[in-house]
């Protein structure tokens, strides 16, 4: 390949210093380019410490020298070390490219950082897939224990009710068995006493029987001299009750003269005409007479 004279560019005379800035200015771009990805690969991957810094402040060949030592850690060989060395390699003479491999390699290069990018891409979603599975375990954890608790504290109060119904349940059972017992008591002296109260009456019956046989013929013997008293007694009567008649009619102040004048309010007539006069009570009853009414006996 010819170089260029500046006749044929159909320019005017280029300052070489220029030429010269131009090219390291544009190896220095390619160059901070594959700093940054490769820093940003290998300090995550492969932990290999990153010299220098894309803030600017190193050298054209200090970024060189790092990339330089990526690329032999990567394991293939880095061409255009020389990128920046006033442009020796780069542009012969004219600011023409002297390295026919530089687009194939730059291409392989780019081949290479992007399955890089792709492969941190990838190792980024795994970590970061790890890191949210992670946390759903350990929500998973804090909620199975909260549940875990609130379910043992449920169970440790039912257990309780559950035993105080039971000693409730118990003591009620035992209440009952005391009741049926007393109640068994009080049956078995209920029937005793039935039994008490049957042979009584049997006894009683039995007695009542025996009476009114004893009865009867008492009863029988008795009424023959009964008979014969009565008349005796007939006669003896109805001469005592003549007498007595005739003592109830006499006054009972003077006894001489029949009663006529019964006392008000005791309503006694015990007393004659010629008494009722004197008296200011009745002589039966003794109580005060208010008033007198004369009565006429037929």
């Amino acid at each position: 390949m010819t170089p260029r004279t500046e006749k044929d560019s159909g320019r005017g005379p280029e300052n070489p210093l220029n030429a010269k800035w131009r090219v390291q200015i544009i190896g220095c771009g390619y160059a901070l380019i594959d700093m940054a990805v490769e820093s940003q690969f290998y300090s995550e991957t492969q932990a290999i410490p990153v010299y220098g810094s894309v803030s600017g402040m190193n050298t054209p060949q200090e970024n060189l020298q790092q990339i330089s030592l990526l690329h032999q850690n990567q394991g293939f060989p880095f061409r255009g070390t020389n990128f920046c060395e006033g442009g020796s390699s780069v542009a012969n003479g004219g600011g023409h490219f002297a390295s026919p491999g530089f687009s194939g390699s730059l291409a392989a290069l780019l081949e290479k950082q992007k399955q890089e990018i792709d492969l941190v891409l990838q190792l980024q979603n795994e970590r970061l897939k790890t890191i949210l599975i992670k946390e759903f375990r350990q929500q998973h954890d804090i909620l199975l224990q909260i549940y875990h608790s609130k379910t043992t504290n449920l169970m440790r109060q039912k257990d309780q009710d559950l035993a105080i119904a039971t000693k409730k349940t118990m003591e009620l059972e035992e209440y009952l068995r005391g009741i049926e017992m007393e109640s068994q008591k009080w049956q078995r002296k209920a029937r005793e006493n039935e039994a008490k109260v049957a042979e009584l009456n049997n006894t009683l019956t039995q007695v009542r029987e025996r009476a009114m046989e004893a009865e009867s013929v008492c009863d029988f013997y008795s009424n023959r001299g009964n008979r014969e008293e009565n008349r005796n007694r007939g006669q003896e009567t109805e001469e005592s009750e003549a007498e007595q008649s005739n003592k109830s009619v006499d006054c009972k102040l003077c006894f001489s003269k029949r009663c006529c004048v019964v006392f008000i309010p005791c309503r006694h007539l015990c007393s004659c005409k010629s008494c009722e006069g004197f008296v200011g009570f009745c002589p039966v009853c003794k109580s005060a007479k208010e008033a007198s009414m004369e009565v006429y006996m037929v």
